[in-house]
């Protein structure tokens, strides 16, 4: 019997319990990312800044979504079970070594080189649940648990790591993964047959080896320039005018490459369907605004003062939202539902999350009053992937279909990015506008200034202090205070341009002709990203 005919499982291995080894796999493969659940405390362990927090995100996912390109290529000269161990091995490697050594450099290091097994057990989930589906029925379903796997896969490790770090330091995260990456290669071990693949073997020539590092230092460059762009004071500062120019080169080089060569990295040609670039627009949107969600955590933390433990009924309630949403999505889906109709009531409810904080969003409230928005957030998400996936996909030309997912992952990839980059300029913008009008209002000329100031004094007084202490202790106890207004009345600011954003979202969905004609096409060769 041929390698690529042997079933990858073991004949005494059942069909459910196949399914709950590939989505473990899924699962274990983001793991990496639970890392940053809580920025605060991975900054504390290293001594880092926010943005340096931000950019080892930016190589994690940058390295899986380079690596998924070449993965294409590789995954067929291998058989898949050596080809998964080798990657668990890495990634336990990579984890032991990060433990033990407390540098920032190796760990951005380790996560760049846990990018790429990432991508390898990425690929081998995607073969895996591609191989089992052969009705469109089937496989609306089973896409449909791919990727709320991956959507439901921050919120749930933030469940983790919450309950890890109430307990002991960031390190233990490593040893949780470690522990799941042995767990997961002996099962590997045992129901997995050893020689078998999905593909008959190719061997390695022809690989665009260059233009995998084209892609990869493209990735990396860009990330990095929209990342610390705002520290550095974007043109002002000519290490990122030098970046940029040097991108923009790279981008040109590596588009002629592929254009020319024969077996292409990504083949570019896929951007001349105009409904696929309008599936990319749509996919980048919607991770723009995915982003904005950390602001919610962050209030919830800063001015609220919640611990993360008392925030899991929020993570919770998005899981919650997200499985029920995509579930009932993909049902529509199988009934022939309009596809733009659906992203436009994705849009709409969306829209209503951020309606819900601006009314909510001040210097006092209950945790409890946010895990209705989050809900409704996490409904959004799940009406909104699936379609906008399924709409990109379909409008893909058939020969280069496959093409759409990595292109796609690649707007998923660009479209967190810039959240990352526009949250900290419109916050920047924000917060330095209502600073002033704070500012202008808390003048000295002010009467109610010293009373309230006096007030608090009181308090203090009557406390048991004396006068220098109660009088210092009002003065910083009023700047908190200023401080929260500021931030609470910024991040309404800021979900007021969001919500303006989706309202011309929508409008455009509605007005922009041709788009509807577009029919849902889940084809045989089409992988999803």
């Amino acid at each position: 019997m041929q390698a690529h005919t042997i079933p990858l499982f073991k004949s005494w291995v059942p069909e459910r319990l196949a399914g709950l080894i590939i989505l473990s796999i899924l699962m274990t493969c983001l793991f990496s990312f639970a890392f940053y659940s809580s920025p605060a405390t991975i900054m504390g362990f290293y001594g880092v800044e926010p943005t340096d927090v931000q950019y080892a995100m930016v190589v994690i996912y940058g390295s899986t979504v380079a690596f998924l390109a070449l993965d294409f290529r590789i995954v067929k000269y291998f058989s898949s079970r050596k080809y998964l161990l080798a990657a668990l091995a890495v990634n336990t490697v990579c984890s032991l070594v990060c433990f033990h050594f407390r540098n920032w450099t190796l760990f951005i290091s380790c996560q760049f080189v846990q990018g790429i097994t990432c991508a390898l057990m990425s690929g081998i989930v995607l073969s895996l649940t591609f191989a089992r589906l052969h009705s469109t029925r089937v496989r609306v379903i089973g896409y449909t648990i791919l990727y709320a796997g991956i959507q439901i896969s921050v919120p749930l490790y933030s469940i983790y790591s919450s309950a890890v770090l109430n307990i002991f330091d960031f390190n233990w995260l490593f040893y949780g993964l470690n522990i799941l990456l042995i767990i997961l290669a002996l099962v590997v071990l045992i129901t997995m047959n050893a020689e078998a693949r999905f593909h008959k073997k190719v061997p390695l020539y022809q690989v665009d080896w260059i233009g995998y590092l084209f892609y990869t230092v493209f990735i990396l460059t860009l990330g990095y320039t929209l990342i610390y762009g705002r520290q550095l004071g974007w043109l002002d500062s000519q290490l990122i005018v030098s970046l940029l120019l040097s991108d923009l080169l790279i981008l040109v080089l590596f588009i002629l490459r592929e254009l020319r060569i024969k077996r292409p990295l990504i083949n570019l040609r896929i951007f001349k369907a105009p409904n696929f670039v309008i599936g990319l627009i749509l996919l980048f949107i919607f991770y723009i605004f995915k982003g904005s969600t950390g602001l919610t955590y962050g209030y919830l933390e800063t001015i609220l003062g919640t611990d993360p433990l008392n925030t899991i009924p929020v993570w919770i309630s998005v899981i919650t939202g997200t499985l029920i949403s995509m579930f009932v999505t993909a049902r529509f889906i199988l009934m022939g539902a309009n596809l733009i109709r659906m992203i436009i009531i994705g849009f709409a409810i969306m829209a209503s999350y951020y309606v819900y904080m601006l009314l909510y969003v001040s210097v006092q409230g209950s945790t409890t009053d946010f895990i209705l928005p989050m809900f409704i957030y996490g409904v959004s998400t799940g009406v909104l992937f699936v379609p906008i996936v399924s709409f990109t996909t379909s409008a893909a030309p058939p020969k280069i279909a496959f093409n759409a997912s990595l292109i796609g992952i690649f707007a998923r990839f660009t479209g967190f990015t810039s959240s990352l980059a526009l949250n900290n300029e419109i916050q920047l913008f924000t917060r330095s506008s209502v600073r002033e009008k704070v500012r202008e209002t808390l003048s000295e000329t002010n009467p109610q200034l010293p009373l309230t100031l006096q007030d608090i004094r009181q308090t203090y007084l009557n406390a048991g202090n004396d006068l220098y202490v109660a009088k210092g202790a009002a003065e910083g106890y009023f700047n908190s205070l200023v401080k929260e207004q500021i931030l609470a009345r910024s991040i309404r600011d800021y979900y007021d341009l969001m919500l303006i954003g989706i309202v011309c979202v929508i409008l455009a969905l509605l007005f922009l002709p041709g788009i509807k004609d577009v029919v849902l096409k889940l084809r045989k060769g089409n992988v999803p990203y």
